[in-house]
């Protein structure tokens, strides 16, 4: 479901072993949603992502969600637990 502002991320993991997972990105915005693939390794919180489907998101969007990737990685890389599903909103930036 597209929002009708602002923006929607959700990630859904696909695999894990240990500190590395491989996450799948959905980024929604009114005009369009972007995915992606995005591989974590959990020891030096290196994020590797395929190519976009659907297109880049906006830059805005993108720049959140490799912060919130990196969060992820930090926390849940060294125990190898990492979260099955997260969800977030923001409000398009005022320019």
């Amino acid at each position: 479901m597209r929002p009708e502002h602002g923006g929607r991320l959700e990630l859904k993991l696909a695999a894990s072993a240990g500190p590395t997972a491989r996450y799948e990105l959905s980024i929604s915005t009114a005009r369009g949603e972007s995915r992606c693939e995005i591989s974590i390794d959990g020891a030096n919180a290196s994020l590797q992502f395929a190519a976009w489907d659907g297109g880049e998101p906006p830059r805005w969007l993108d720049t959140f969600a490799r912060s919130l990737l990196r969060t992820i990685a930090r926390s849940s890389g060294a125990s190898g637990d990492w979260p099955r599903r997260v969800t977030r909103w923001r409000p398009e930036p005022e320019s």
